[in-house]
């Protein structure tokens, strides 16, 4: 049978990880690598996974210092083996069918890249879906991607999707060397899924909940709060860079047009906070975007709103407005 390597990175789990391990080792599909990478756990989450490997000689403990979630991550992509790799993370759960089903697909249409619906959940409706799940089966329908149309689906269709590692499955020697970068708190996964749609992937989607998100505090996503806003700036702007010296301007403009407005949002609450470092910051960010050539290209009322809210006090307010009657950015 064909191997997937599903890779879990690990920290201080204790309350999710047997969950998460139960919905893998409760897979249709059995032909499974499953590489736990603790990342420095100082509670019982190290212990949780080693009884489990009493019971499941499938799963492999790896541990390390803490040096956070794509070391951890990078760490089980140098030790998978399997022709797929699978990402999980430590608080989430998946449907007991999805790797038979993402398996199935990716044997019978050649395909390089596998995702589903990605539910997100608090932790009583994690149990509620948990008990759920197991009696009820995948009833999606699967839609193809072309190599060609990879482009279309990272920046537009599925962008939401494709901004997260979780749930997806991808063949492995479509990976080649490419590493987490271990320098972002935020974003990382979004990067490292982009840079294989720039080659042209095969991709599948089945339009069915097959992967379960815990929202919880604490969280590897949620952990590092700090310096997640300047971040996601970092990781739109060299996405943005990329695709415009690729010569892909209405991907690029996408991306720009998506940091004006988080730009724009994130220093109307940094002046409301009074925090001027951070308005500094942004106000740099906002100088920077202006003289990119991709600046230009951009709605007037866009350019408009955007430089006035920087220096008009009037367009605060008419911003302000607009957020409390509309509620969205653009």
């Amino acid at each position: 049978m064909i191997k997937v390597s599903v890779i879990i990175p690990m920290y201080n789990a204790e309350a999710y990880i047997m969950q998460c391990l139960e919905s893998v080792l409760s897979q249709t599909y059995h032909c499974l690598e499953i590489l736990v990478v603790d990342d420095g756990s100082t509670d019982q989450s190290l212990d949780i996974c080693r009884e489990f490997r009493l019971h499941d000689r499938r799963i492999k403990i790896l541990s390390q210092e803490r040096k956070g979630v794509s070391s951890a991550r990078n760490r089980g992509l140098e030790e998978a083996s399997g022709k797929y790799i699978f990402f999980l993370d430590s608080d989430d759960m998946l449907h007991p069918c999805l790797l038979e089903q993402y398996v199935r697909q990716a044997e019978s249409h050649h395909i390089d890249l596998a995702f589903c619906i990605c539910i997100q959940l608090d932790d009583l409706k994690m149990e509620q879906e948990a008990r759920r799940m197991s009696e009820e089966e995948l009833k999606g329908t699967w839609k193809i991607g072309e190599k060609e149309e990879s482009g279309e689906w990272f920046h537009c269709k599925f962008g939401h999707e494709l901004s997260r590692i979780g749930g997806k499955m991808i063949r492995r020697d479509m990976i080649e060397k490419r590493k987490f970068d271990e320098g972002l708190l935020r974003g990382e996964d979004t990067i490292f899924i982009h840079s294989l749609a720039c080659k042209g992937m095969r991709m599948a989607y089945l339009d069915d909940a097959g992967y379960f998100y815990r929202m919880r505090q604490g969280s590897l996503m949620h952990s590092d709060e700090g310096d997640k806003n300047f971040q996601f700036f970092r990781v739109c702007e060299r996405i943005k860079i990329q695709e415009y010296d690729m010569g892909h301007d209405r991907w690029a403009l996408k991306w720009g047009n998506k940091i004006v407005w988080g730009i724009l949002s994130e220093y109307l609450a940094a002046k409301r906070k009074k925090d001027r470092e951070s308005c500094y910051h942004f106000r740099r960010m906002m100088m920077t975007e202006i003289r990119h050539p991709l600046y230009r290209q951009l709605p007037g009322r866009t350019k408009l709103l955007f430089y006035g809210c920087f220096y008009f006090p009037p367009f605060r307010i008419l911003w302000t407005m607009k957020q409390r009657f509309t509620g969205n950015l653009g």
